[in-house]
């Protein structure tokens, strides 16, 4: 079989939408399966996602693509979200009737706050300042701080305000009032219906896979260059290829470790961080849950955020039962991370709302490395050292959510793997 020289490091969806345009291409996952973090598990009749996925995208073309993609099988589906605050469940994105349940007391502390922060902004460049000033204290303490601080394992000033324009992108207390009363000035994270395929998420790398050389279990131990050029790969500590272009979206810290850095760019890799996640999926007794797809819990619980697969498409339950799949973000040295999975699965249901145990049926927990990219207040200083070094390569091109260094959303990540294939093969001789 002869082999093409043009290497695509990594089988998620800017890999495998990069390697679908380009098609003269081979990819080599480390894992045994495609998909990366968009991957669907089967578990006892019930199935689940990664911390569920939806897509909504800006352009027309993209979920032109999309469709196009998973074809037949894509499912319109009306969002619904809550927060659990204080013992109540409050609908999310925020709506008018949020003022039932607030007392007059923290209404006129959301208003005057607001207000305050208009005469008298916060001077700084993290989220805790960008996002007070957007929001006013008394809501971004109710609804961003600890949420967010819970996602990222930092405190709020540590964080870059970036991941107010990434997250929140433009919301503001005046679009949220003009959602609440009018559904006008839309913006993507109030998006009110989303795209998923009926079979799970693991329909769109599935369907991207179709006809391309995908190597499994194949894990890039090393990088052999020649001037400003990778002219090799070494696959597993064992088997060379002959590389001519090379798209890498495994994590950009690893990457460079492949390569011959100078120490200060080795440094500046160091400190860029991912955040990992341990997804714990319980089979219930029951066949619901709740009607919400998601719900986020800025407490104390140790989890973040709850999805319901069932409520996404009725062919992830088996119709008499119901799942529901529960995210704690975390590092790999955290002792979460370590504990037994019996340990982790139960400290779950005892904290879990509206939840007895009995009503458990059984349980499997999966740990997922490399989940989100940090954006602490020095990562940006930090990626531009390590990405300017990599573009000096004149053929390795780096990707995606984990080898850009970009907390990028499903359409984006489509968007990009297509464009990138697509010059790739408009260059190719």
């Amino acid at each position: 079989m002869q082999n093409s020289k043009n290497i695509i490091i990594g089988a998620g969806i800017s890999g495998l939408s990069c390697a679908a345009e380009l098609k003269d291409c081979i990819v080599f996952e480390k894992e045994s399966s495609v998909g990366g973090l968009s991957r669907t598990f089967k578990f006892k009749g019930l199935s689940f996602d990664i911390g569920g996925h939806r897509f909504v995208a800006h352009n027309p073309e993209t979920e032109r693509l999309f469709r196009k993609i998973v074809g037949k099988s894509v499912l319109k589906v009306k969002r619904k979200s809550r927060i659990y605050r204080k013992g109540k469940f409050i609908n999310y994105p925020l709506e008018i009737g949020i003022i039932f349940d607030f007392n007059p007391l923290e209404t006129f502390s959301a208003f005057i706050t607001y207000l305050y922060r208009k005469l008298k902004p916060l001077k700084g460049q993290s989220f805790m300042h960008k996002a007070t000033n957007r929001f006013g204290d008394y809501l971004y303490n109710e609804f961003f701080k600890d949420y967010t601080q819970k996602v990222w394992g930092l405190d709020c000033k540590d964080i870059s305000e970036e991941l107010v324009n990434t997250r929140l992108q433009n919301v503001s207390m005046i679009r949220v009032i003009k959602y609440a009363l009018f559904k006008k000035g839309l913006v993507k994270s109030f998006a009110s219906t989303f795209l998923y395929p009926d079979q799970g998420i693991a329909v769109l790398p599935n369907s991207l896979s179709q006809g391309l050389d995908i190597r499994l279990n194949s894990d890039i131990t090393g990088l052999v260059c020649a001037g400003n050029k990778v002219t090799k790969i070494v696959v597993n500590n064992a088997q060379e290829y002959p590389c001519d272009k090379l798209v890498s979206t495994m994590p950009i810290t690893e990457l460079v470790n492949l390569l011959n850095a100078p120490q200060e760019v080795k440094n500046s890799a160091v400190k860029l961080k991912y955040r990992d996640l341990i997804c714990v999926f319980l089979k219930l007794k029951k066949p619901h849950f709740s009607e919400s797809h998601w719900i986020y819990f800025p407490g104390k619980q140790m989890f973040g955020r709850l999805h319901e697969p069932k409520n996404w498409s009725p062919e992830m339950s088996n119709g008499e039962q119901t799942g529901i799949c529960l995210e704690i973000f975390c590092h790999r040295y955290d002792d979460i991370w370590k504990a037994e999975d019996e340990e982790i699965a139960n400290r779950v249901i005892n904290d879990l709302p509206l939840l007895n145990a009995s009503e458990v049926d059984d349980f499997c927990v999966l740990r997922i490395t490399n989940a989100y990219p940090v954006y602490d207040l020095d990562y940006r200083r930090n990626f531009k050292k390590v990405s300017d070094f990599i573009s000096s390569y004149e053929n390795l091109f780096i990707l995606g959510r984990t080898g850009g260094f970009k907390y990028s959303n499903m359409d984006v990540c489509l968007e990009e793997g297509h464009a990138l294939g697509k010059l790739l093969k408009n260059s190719l001789p």
